[in-house]
Parts: structure tokens; C-alpha cells; sequence
């Protein structure tokens, strides 16, 4: 019984620590990275996801991915959108990841912090309280293009 106690207490700190993210009224990821951006980021034609028409559709989508190829091999352009409460919330938990992958931060124009994480492949770009991550290329991690997912980021900076 104590031992169960104990992991229900550990559960419950958990969930407090975790970061509360705050979700917009209203947000659809493809809005704002559009099948265009997609197009850019791959270098040829992207299809956008597939939607069901019977299922209801949510108020919030955080994340939005197309398919297409990128080289001559199947590939994805990814972004994922989370939100902090404050930009000082979303600043310290986009350091303390960058700090998790042990990378060094890069200059984009237009964002407050950027960092590639070669171990996932992904570019993370953080502008206010707004924390972008953003997948380019082939599903391996190792084979995605940093150079790609810079320029996906720099015009999605614009649009933040």
C-alpha cells in the first residue's frame, strides 16, 4: 500500500512539473505553415494531410504535416506550434530542451532563438511565446537536411 502511495504522489508531482502549455482560442497548424511553405522546404510538389470529412474537426491543430519527396526519396515537412502562458515560460522550457540536446543556438532573422538538434533533426525556433519545431526530409532523423529546415524556419518567422 505504501508503495502505491508513494507512485500515485510521484504521478501527481509529475504532471504538476510538466510545463502548462496554453492552447490559442482557435489554431489549425496549416494555416500558417501552408502547403507553399511545404513546397519550398522540399524542393518539389507536397500533398497535404488527409482529412476525414466525418470526423469534427477540433478547434485546435498544433501540428501539420505534408508528404512529398526531398532528393528523390519519400520525405515530410513537419511543424509542430506549442505555446507558453508568458514569453519568459516558453523561453526557459525552449532552453532547457536546447540545453537537453546539448546544441549550441543559431541566428535566424525574425526569432528570438533558434537550435538544431541533430539527434532528432529537427530546428526548433522559439518568437515570443511561441516555440515552433520544425522536421524536413526523410523519416531518419540522420538523413535531414538542417540547411532545408533553416529556410522553412526563416520564412515561417515571418509569418509569427
Amino acid at each position: 500500500m505504501r508503495s502505491l502511495n508513494t507512485t500515485i504522489l510521484a504521478a501527481a508531482a509529475a504532471i504538476t512539473m510538466a510545463p502548462a502549455w496554453a492552447q490559442p482560442q482557435a489554431f489549425d497548424a496549416c494555416q500558417v505553415f501552408t502547403q507553399a511553405d511545404a513546397e519550398a522546404a522540399l524542393g518539389g510538389p507536397a500533398q497535404p494531410p488527409v482529412e476525414n470529412p466525418k470526423a469534427r474537426k477540433p478547434k485546435v491543430i498544433p501540428a501539420c504535416t505534408y508528404t512529398g519527396t526531398h532528393d528523390g526519396k519519400p520525405a515530410t515537412a513537419t511543424a509542430h506550434f506549442r505555446f507558453g502562458h508568458n514569453d519568459d515560460e516558453t523561453m526557459r522550457a525552449f532552453e532547457d530542451n536546447r540545453l537537453k540536446f546539448q546544441t549550441k543556438p543559431l541566428l535566424i532573422r525574425g526569432v528570438d532563438g533558434a537550435f538544431w538538434s541533430g539527434r532528432t533533426g529537427e530546428m526548433n525556433i522559439r518568437k515570443g511565446r511561441t516555440w515552433v519545431t520544425l522536421a524536413i526530409g526523410p523519416q531518419k532523423p540522420a538523413e535531414r537536411d538542417m540547411e532545408a529546415a533553416r529556410k522553412a524556419a526563416e520564412s515561417l518567422a515571418k509569418k509569427l
